[in-house]
């Protein structure tokens, strides 16, 4: 309990502090407009360095921010589609202070800012470790149904299933006890049984980005982020009503071998999705849903699946805002689980029961006060549940044997202040309760209790961060742990568009109560429990830098990293040799070490053409044995190309490789027929889209063209190509 009261130790320190420093404020209104034009721009975001007061700019280009910290600050004005900008000025306490910034468009710069690296809003090029953004923009323009298709386009992102594998951090268990902590809007979306991803809830038309933090994390978000972050972030509505809809509906063609057809006629995926959302003087709304339906390119994997979500706001000021959102789904599916061998990859196994159906339930409530102090200090509380069932059914009837409900309750209290001109603090206390009644688990209860702070310094060109983090895990009746997570992190901004970084820090990852208690029989596999487990913990580290060239003769953006990822303890399925009928059990099996690069391009040749490319070698190795690590890959690549003819046709293209994996469990092979079948991953999509208006768009969307047959996981073909047509109205 030592460490707990010195974190608890700091936070009071820090609230004393805070107050202590309570400032006097004033009033900030600007103009914004674009360097080359001259007219004001709507909808940018400018906010005071350090601080949560910020603004939004009308459609005059006019942004009033009230209670600003009195002295000298630092605006940050950021805009999709151009440069980021970083104006001092001047603000007299009780007095308004006026100021006209102009910005410069960008095609390469995004005028990216992100909340997830250090849980307060900053510049990208400000954050010391890598981070990658996807925009709503690029959700579009991939047709992305789930969620999980957009993270297998970024730098040293591979997915296994639902298993989002970071530089080389996760292997595959079955889904079980990600190493990535997943968040919507800053609240977990890891179940309280399986510690793994929900993909099927989140909501797709209404995420404006994802957030990928890539690298240990726990020391701002806890146990699950040993390999990294996922932070989705809704749209906020605006003052105009916005209404989306989209259907799609296309085939998967016929397998790339005849051996492999089981049905005469072709499998079909269709869905839908609508949202509605707008700002209504202090309130605000958004709702979304949809439906999905897929016959699958495999027999006895056919799956329909509904999902809604809502988000309804009141700010009562301007440095208060209350939020409350829920979300829920349900799917239905047939329960592929491997193949029948290679020359049957569409079939499942003979003894499968084909009339067995897995149903999910899934849905969410959480709440969230955030008001501002005095300019400089502004304080987040939220609380939100998760509960996800599953159960085995035939026929309308449950099986007792196989389903589990649980229950995720997570609190925080964070609280963030500009002591001073180049100094923020932030701090917070967290608490996570797992509750699981289950056939398959028993009763479980896992209790995590948390509290970190971090203080970040600035002096001219660098940007000092250091953070600590404790947690306490207790699960059941058993011995309680304590995890102490530090953090460092420099950046120097050699130049405007110029800036390197380094970073180090500490991830761990507490045993799930899947993985310490499962009881099961899951195909052919005896799972056993194994209460013993320890938590699982990282070290990682990376030096990188980033160059925005705007002025060159191809504009162009590079970001390039070295990592290194040191393992301990790490959690893995394992055959337990020395038991009778030989089960699955997670084990504390070895000490690894991944080291690697990365490298992302953007260019911009002409203005209808440009590409992408991110390139991510890795060496995974496995310390205890001197062997590869299981699992993992050494390559991933991917491309991307666009060109934009006119203004309302755009085609893309896109390439994905990854090697295959050196090594897998041989052991499988006695289980699964043909389970060492793996050969290196291309795939080829491509996307046309024609706009005959503003509000309309349809496209031809086309998934794996070359119908490339590999594998994601053990005994599983990866979907084949489909065809889909598209059509959307906003």
């Amino acid at each position: 309990m030592k460490p707990m009261r010195i974190i608890a130790a700091l936070c009071s320190l820090l609230v004393i502090a805070v107050s202590a420093t309570a400032q006097n404020v004033g009033t900030l209104t600007g103009y914004l407009t674009d360097r080359e034009t001259a007219l004001p721009l709507r909808g940018a975001t400018v906010r005071i360095e350090g601080t949560r007061s910020g603004a939004i700019t009308n459609a005059k280009g006019v942004f009033v921010i009230n209670s600003a910290p009195a002295g000298s600050v630092t605006v940050v004005v950021t805009f999709v589609g151009y440069e980021t900008s970083r104006q001092k000025v001047y603000i007299k306490a009780s007095e308004s202070a006026t100021m006209v910034i102009t910005i410069k468009s960008s095609a390469i710069s995004k005028g990216e800012v992100v909340v997830s690296a250090n849980r307060r809003v900053q510049a990208v090029q400000d954050v010391p470790i890598s981070v990658s953004i996807l925009t709503s923009e690029d959700l579009d323009q991939r047709s992305v149904t789930r969620l999980d298709e957009a993270l297998r386009y970024v730098s040293g992102i591979s997915i296994a299933r639902d298993q989002v594998n970071i530089r080389g951090a996760s292997g595959f268990a079955f889904g079980v006890g990600s190493r990535t902590a997943v968040q919507i809007d800053g609240f977990s979306l890891l179940s309280g049984d399986n510690g793994d991803i929900k993909f099927d809830v989140m909501p797709v038309a209404d995420v404006e980005r994802i957030e990928i933090v890539k690298g240990a994390g726990s020391a701002l978000y806890g146990t699950g982020a040993l390999g990294g972050v996922v932070s989705m972030i809704t749209k906020d509505p605006t003052d105009s009503l916005a209404v989306y809809g989209r259907v799609y509906a296309g085939p998967y063609t016929m397998p790339p071998y005849s051996q492999w057809e089981y049905r005469s006629t072709l499998p079909w995926q269709i869905g839908a999705d609508v949202r509605v959302a707008q700002r209504i003087g202090k309130f605000s709304f958004s709702a979304s849903g949809g439906v999905r339906n897929d016959e699958s390119y495999r027999r006895y994997d056919k799956n329909t699946r509904g999902f809604g979500f809502g988000k309804l706001s009141w700010q009562p000021s301007d440095l208060v805002t209350f939020r409350v959102f829920g979300f829920a789904t349900t799917e239905n599916r047939e329960n592929f689980i491997y193949w029948r061998d290679l020359d049957n990859a569409t079939l499942p196994p003979p003894d499968q029961n084909q009339n067995e159906r897995l149903v999910t339930t899934k849905y969410t409530i959480g709440t969230e006060y955030n008001q501002i102090f005095s300019g400089s200090t502004s304080i987040i509380a939220r609380y939100g549940f998760f509960r996800t069932t599953f159960e085995n059914q035939i026929e309308g009837k449950k099986l007792d044997s196989n389903q589990s409900t649980a229950f995720a309750h997570n609190a925080e209290i964070q609280l963030t202040s500009r002591l001073s001109d180049g100094v923020v603090l932030t701090a917070g206390i967290t608490g996570r309760i797992n509750w699981v009644r289950s056939d398959v688990y028993s009763t479980a209860l896992q209790t995590i209790a948390s509290a970190y702070t971090q203080g970040e310094y600035t002096k001219d060109d660098f940007i000092f961060t250091l953070g600590l983090r404790a947690d306490r895990e207790e699960t059941y009746s058993l011995p309680s742990q304590i995890e102490l997570s530090p953090k460092f992190g420099m950046t120097w901004n050699v130049q405007p568009q110029f800036t390197m970084r380094a970073s180090a820090g500490r991830g761990f990852r507490a045993p799930t109560i899947a993985e310490r208690y499962a009881n099961i029989r899951y195909g052919p596999f005896n799972v056993r429990p194994n209460p013993d487990l320890l938590s699982e913990s990282s070290w990682s580290s990376e030096i990188g830098a980033h160059l925005t060239a705007t002025d060159a003769f191809v504009p162009v953006d590079i970001d390039l990293a070295v990592f290194d990822n040191e393992l301990f303890d790490l959690i893995e399925p394992t055959f337990a040799l020395d038991k009778p009928g030989v089960p699955i059990i997670f084990m504390n099996l070895t000490r690894a070490r991944i080291i690697g690069t990365e490298l992302t391009i953007r260019a911009l040749f002409t203005k209808e053409l440009s590409l992408e490319s991110g390139f991510t070698y890795m060496l995974p190795r496995d310390i205890t044995t001197g062997t590869t690590l299981k699992y993992r890959n050494t390559i991933l690549w991917y491309s991307r190309g666009s060109w934009k003819p006119s203004s309302n046709v755009e085609l893309q293209a896109e390439y994905r490789y990854q090697d295959a994996a050196a090594a897998i469990d041989d052991r499988l092979s006695l289980f699964i027929p043909d389970a060492d079948a793996r050969v290196p991953m291309h795939v080829i999509d491509a996307r046309l889209f024609y706009s005959p208006s503003k509000s309309l768009r349809f496209g031809l969307i086309g998934r794996n063209l070359l119908s490339y047959a590999f594998t994601e996981i053990v005994g599983n073909l990866a979907p084949t190509r489909a065809v889909l047509f598209q059509a959307e109205i906003r």
